[in-house]
């Protein structure tokens, strides 16, 4: 008993079932959501065990009625040899079929489950994890867990039933040998509970592996232009070829461990066999055993010993499938900011007042980025944000826009606390354009109309017009309908520019949140951007970041930043006349841009 008990706990102790718990009791839901086709997949499973059974019944009556001549026992039992090929056949093709429909459909609701999950995560996430490790999490390791919801799982339940129905027909013929044929299945089923897993820690490491792979292909095929400008090609073949290797090292270790699995479950079903052959002819030749008995015995005896090796075979594949599973788990895990996917609402009685009141943020919990800030911005004027690198400009946009939370103060639209708004709400009051323009691969129209869903054509056409882009839309192939590429990469800077205006325009939000878009661009490029923002400015309240302080000297106020603190505010010509910051910077700039034309 002691010795069952010692086995029983060091089996349990490598099994690590608690740990499995968690992941599959996440993908629990999408199993019972299809509760029809995995009941009629146990249905075709305990049939291929009785049709199994039935089937060594038939060669043991075969092979006595063959052996005493008995013709016309032969001749009736034919009838059940095609009906036995009949049923295996059809199992075997509904089986296949649903446990195919079973897996797609799960893993189908999975990734749409992971993707919604996904867009509802605060922006602190996205900021901490590579767009490529989440494109793996989608996509390498939802379709690694195939095992957990499909064949894996059901081995699990069906390899046990069958070694128990298989021992009861054994038993009944020859429980001697029966028993002496059981006896090899603790230890096929322990080594199966430690090599189980050896190899989810491996997968683990396979899967991590994989993520930094598809991180640094995007990295690689994103930036495709400064690696060949640099010339980079070697240094990034080289970086991949090492992350190649690490991935090859973990797979041949992977391998390594399921072949000696493999071997040991061989050579434990070979053992079964010649023991049963062996004995089973001394009980043939004794008289105790005929020879239908023995050949239905040697052919039903792995279906004994094979359920207990392929059972840790098949807790081997399923723990590879868990590590998957794990991984998608830890993203399910991440709180989101809001409990269903973000639509337009806009806020009727915003008008675009905004006032910032004693704000203090900290992205990491030490280190400030604004430190009691305050700031009044009445309805319809122009604020510039100016400070030198890391002053809190960008941070402030990210509160603004609900990114982050600011740990005490507080932001008000027209006197209501934006805490109080929804995030949707929150958003759909400001237009952002950033510095560095972020287009969708798609067409023009599709860019422009993610600014106002189900805007029509000619309200996406009159934006376009305002942002001084129609013209040069309309001279393109395809106009509205021209393919821009990843990023937008077939327009031009100052056109990709011009396009991420017209989607501000459209969204026709009270607040503009604008990140300087002239900086980059030349100068008859920059008139016509310009020309775009001053429309897009025009009767809203609007908050620049600014890069080149000659862009911003007709604001009506300038807010100057310098560690999180607003150190000045005042027109262009109060702060000049001050010679505090902004007149330094100013200085700086005005010289180096001067420097620039005798240089020209």
């Amino acid at each position: 008993m002691d010795i069952l008990t010692k086995f029983y706990s060091m089996w349990k102790r490598n099994l690590k079932i608690g740990e499995m718990k968690r992941p599959l009791l996440l993908i629990l839901p999408y199993v019972v959501r299809y509760w029809e086709t995995y009941l009629w997949l146990f249905i075709t499973m305990f049939s291929g065990i009785g049709v199994t059974l039935f089937f060594t019944w038939f060669l043991q009556n075969m092979t006595d009625a063959a052996v005493d001549r008995n013709i016309s026992e032969v001749k009736s039992l034919l009838f059940y040899g095609v009906l036995f090929v009949v049923l295996s056949s059809a199992i075997s093709y509904f089986s296949t079929y649903l446990e195919a429909t079973a897996v797609v459909k799960v893993r189908t609701d999975l990734k749409n489950a992971l993707f919604h999950h996904m867009m509802r995560l605060p922006a602190k996430y996205y900021e901490n994890h590579h767009s490529g490790e989440m494109v793996s999490r989608l996509t390498n390791d939802v379709n690694s867990i195939d095992g957990a919801i499909g064949s894996n799982m059901l081995s699990v339940v069906r390899l046990p039933l069958m070694a128990i129905g298989a021992f009861v027909y054994l038993f009944k013929i020859n429980g001697t040998l029966a028993l002496i044929c059981l006896l090899l299945g603790p230890v096929a089923a322990l080594s199966g509970a430690v090599f189980g897993q050896l190899i989810r820690r491996n997968s683990r490491a396979v899967h991590d592996t994989l993520a930094r792979l598809y991180a640094f292909l995007n990295d690689s095929f994103a930036g495709y232009a400064i690696v060949r400008s640099f010339t980079l090609e070697n240094k990034k073949y080289f970086q991949y070829e090492d992350i190649n290797s690490k991935l090859l090292a973990l797979e041949l270790k992977l391998a390594n461990l399921r072949g000696w699995f493999q071997a040991g479950a061989n050579s434990a079903g070979s053992l079964s066999f010649l023991v049963c052959l062996g004995l089973g002819i001394r009980y043939v030749m004794a008289g105790s055993m005929s020879v239908g008995d023995l050949l239905a015995f040697i052919n039903l005896v792995q279906y004994l010993v094979y359920p207990l090796t392929g059972l840790a075979g098949m807790w081997g594949a399923l723990q590879r499938s868990v590590a998957a599973l794990e991984r998608v788990h830890e993203v399910f895990n991440e709180p989101t900011e809001t409990r269903e996917l973000s639509n337009y609402q806009p806020v009727p009685t915003i008008s675009g007042g905004i006032e910032i009141k004693d704000i203090r943020f900290s992205y990491n919990g030490h280190t400030i980025s604004l430190d009691q800030f305050n700031l009044t911005v009445l309805s319809g004027k122009t604020v510039a944000l100016v400070g030198p690198s890391g002053a809190g400009k960008s941070t402030l946009f990210n509160l603004l826009m609900g990114f982050y939370k600011p740990q005490s103060g507080e932001i008000l639209f027209d006197n209501q606390p934006v805490s109080l708004m929804s995030y949707a709400q929150l958003r759909s009051c400001t237009a952002y354009v950033p510095q560095e323009t972020y287009l969708f691969d798609g067409s023009i129209r599709d860019n422009i109309a993610y600014g106002k869903i189900g805007a029509s054509e000619e309200e996406l056409i009159a934006a376009a017009k305002e942002a001084n882009a129609h013209e040069f839309i309309m001279a393109l192939p395809n106009g509205y309908g021209t393919q821009i590429g990843e990023r937008g990469i077939r327009l031009s800077g100052g056109q990709r520019q011009r396009i991420a205006i017209a989607r501000a325009i459209l969204k026709d939000a009270p607040i503009l949140l604008l990140d300087e878009a002239t900086s980059a661009l030349d100068s008859e490029t920059e008139q016509l951007v310009q020309g775009a923002l001053e429309k897009l400015m025009r009767n809203r309240t609007t908050m620049v970041i600014a890069h080149r302080l000659s862009t911003i000297q007709n604001a009506d106020l300038i807010a100057v930043l310098d560690r999180g603190r607003l150190v000045e505010h005042g027109t262009h010509h109060e702060l000049i006349s001050k010679k505090g910051l902004y007149f330094r910077l100013y200085q700086i700039q005005y010289s180096r841009e001067r420097e620039a034309v005798e240089l020209a």
